[in-house]
């Protein structure tokens, strides 16, 4: 069962921390009201995993399927951290706000950062609502 459908633009930590992809990615937001992302597609929520579908738009617009079980999450945040600071996007921090989703998959720890509902010259998205729902619905699986 389908809980949430959201157009959502993503971003890795891997991203952020590689030097080449951060250049690139920088570059795109110059021309565009959006904040640095790596993926454009849709978030599904489902019983219990989210699912991730969108296109790699370094890379040709190649297709990621991103599934994280909810019991691998380790941790959801709204904001920026150390890592993402916000001084990459054009407008204030505070208009855009990212989920962080944090999760280890077969022993690996990954973060990654999505901006829900992102609408450009608005500078708004659904990021606020899209993290009560996951917190929500975390907290009952407790």
């Amino acid at each position: 069962m389908e809980m949430l459908r959201e157009r959502t633009l993503l971003l890795s930590i891997k991203d952020l921390s590689d030097t080449d992809t951060l250049k690139r990615l920088r570059a795109r937001i110059l021309i565009q009201m959006q904040p640095p992302y790596r993926y454009d597609g849709m978030l599904e929520l489902r019983d219990d995993m989210l699912v991730y579908e969108g296109k790699d738009i370094l890379n040709n617009n190649v297709r990621l399927e991103l599934i994280i079980r909810l019991k691998d999450i380790t941790s959801i945040r709204l904001g920026y951290d150390d890592i993402f600071t916000g001084k990459d996007s054009k407008g204030k921090s505070y208009q855009i706000k990212p989920i962080r989703i944090s999760y280890s998959k077969e022993g690996v720890n990954d973060t990654v950062y999505i901006f829900p509902e992102f609408k450009g010259l608005l500078r708004a998205g659904s990021s606020e609502e899209v993290y009560k729902v996951l917190m929500d619905t975390m907290k009952s699986r407790v």
